[in-house]
């Protein structure tokens, strides 16, 4: 069975004509879109967004009074929000209903923090399974899924990012209306570069950097006020990404995530670096088949080219994970993959 197949160039268009507009979103609301209401407290009107943040609770954003010219614009640009985010929110769960991947609400929600701080124009990027899934829309595929609880991003140099003093990674992340907390690392001494919704609850946010070396460390990220860990074999990963969307149940969210070719090295890679009895090696493995195959149809001079840009030991460690990579494509009928990739081992 294969391991994808294409959604229709009608579905295409669409998805593609939805991402053009939510990228020009000024703003993303937190939560639901909701609508601005007017209250009355000791015989003075209130402008308020009312909506349901990340957590499923009734929340409120005030605005302003009525009258203020200032209250009074930004109630209008919140209205127009809302209506375009609505527009976006319909049009993004029909195609979620024909097999484009969707966000999961909370996800999204941390996401759109981001990118409302610039984090991504700014040269963040989304890594990971969520960008797996934004890539899989992005070229116009169905395949099989991963769902995760990890939100992983990354950025390679440093973000130029005009925040106030007071702004810090983890406030950002609290603008999600998500509540995480810092996750401790083994050596008290480390600051954290995780962090984690309480409890036995799985979602977990990861902040990311280029390691310098061989070893995984952790490097301070001064311009968000936070410390990331260092991972070797990132920064091709990030070397130019795209702009792509994450596609929420009550948002749009503008992102960047990695190149699809680089994506499909690095998973091939990940897979082979991971430990025997990592139970992502097959994940990774897996991922790597399905934009392998689609890449080896519509863009093998990238995939090429992709592979030429790793150093020539991560070149060579890429290829020894080729192996089941190539078992996963053969057994799935992509013969034309499996030639172009043979080729490139």
């Amino acid at each position: 069975m294969p391991l994808f197949s294409r959604h229709a160039l009608a579905l295409q268009t669409a998805f593609s004509d939805l991402s053009r507009r939510a990228l020009e979103q000024p703003f993303l609301l937190a939560g639901t879109p909701g609508s601005v209401s007017i209250r009355e407290v000791r015989g003075r009107r209130f402008y308020y967004r009312q909506f349901y943040d990340a957590q499923g609770k009734k929340a409120a954003e005030y605005l302003g009074a009525v009258g203020a010219p200032a209250a009074e614009q930004r109630a209008a640009e919140v209205r127009a929000a809302i209506a375009l985010a609505q527009q976006l929110v319909k049009e993004g769960r029909l195609l979620a209903q024909t097999g484009y991947v969707r966000t999961e609400p909370r996800a999204a929600a941390i996401l759109g923090a981001l990118a409302n701080r610039a984090f991504f124009r700014a040269g963040g990027v989304l890594v990971g399974s969520h960008a797996y899934g934004a890539l899989l829309n992005q070229l116009g595929i169905r395949a099989a899924a991963f769902s995760t609880e990890d939100v992983d991003v990354a950025r390679d140099q440093p973000l130029e990012l005009a925040l106030a003093p007071d702004v810090t990674f983890e406030s950002i992340l609290a603008e999600s209306t998500v509540a995480l907390l810092p996750v401790p690392s083994l050596d008290r001494k480390a600051p954290a570069t995780s962090y984690k919704a309480a409890g036995r609850d799985r979602l977990r946010v990861d902040l990311l950097v280029p390691a310098r070396g061989a070893e995984v460390t952790v490097r301070p990220v001064p311009e968000l006020k936070a410390h990331a860990q260092a991972m070797p074999h990132l920064r091709t990963l990030l070397a130019r990404p795209v702009d792509a969307i994450a596609l929420g149940r009550e948002g749009v969210v503008p992102v960047r995530v990695p190149r699809a070719e680089a994506f499909a090295w690095h998973k091939v890679l990940l897979s082979q670096l991971r430990g025997t009895t990592s139970d992502k090696r097959g994940k990774d493995a897996a991922q790597a088949a399905v934009l392998l195959a689609v890449l080896s149809e519509d863009a093998p001079d990238a995939l090429e080219a992709a592979l030429g840009e790793l150093s020539r030991a991560t070149r060579d460690k890429t290829r020894e994970g080729l192996k089941p990579v190539v078992g996963l494509l053969e057994r799935a009928g992509h013969h034309r993959a499996v030639e172009v990739v043979k080729a490139m081992a």
